[in-house]
């Protein structure tokens, strides 16, 4: 469970066609979650360039790690569905039904520290 005070770090990869930019997945990815009404959140999202794969049979996997700001107060126990749902529900608007998308926001230790350097580019999170 999630404080609502706290950020939480998730990565987000997303499966989407070769042709759509991953710049303009990461700004719907930024509006989809900021604007959603059911639960407020912030969110800073940056392509994470180590995820990115050449694509595959028309289409391309981009990863994303986002660093969510939870609004409103109490505690919040499914930040992971929630931004996967509110995420698949936009991008599949703007770009179709092959887009799929997939969170993560339980990770280890280092991977935390690994993708903390995407997102502020130094080599740890400050103490």
């Amino acid at each position: 469970m999630i404080a609502a005070s706290e950020a939480v770090m998730a990565v987000v990869h997303v499966r989407a066609p070769a042709e759509v930019d991953p710049h303009v997945i990461g700004a719907e990815l930024t509006r989809a979650i900021c604007t959603n009404r059911k639960r407020p959140m912030t969110a800073e999202v940056t392509l994470a360039e180590e995820l990115r794969t050449p694509p595959r049979h028309g289409n391309r996997r981009h990863g994303f790690v986002a660093i969510l700001s939870l609004s409103g107060g109490g505690v919040v126990d499914d930040v992971e569905r929630r931004v996967q749902k509110v995420a698949r529900k936009a991008l599949r608007r703007c770009f179709g039904r092959a887009v799929s998308v997939t969170v993560k926001v339980d990770m280890s230790a280092a991977e935390a520290d690994a993708y903390w350097c995407s997102v502020r580019g130094t080599p740890q999170r400050p103490v």
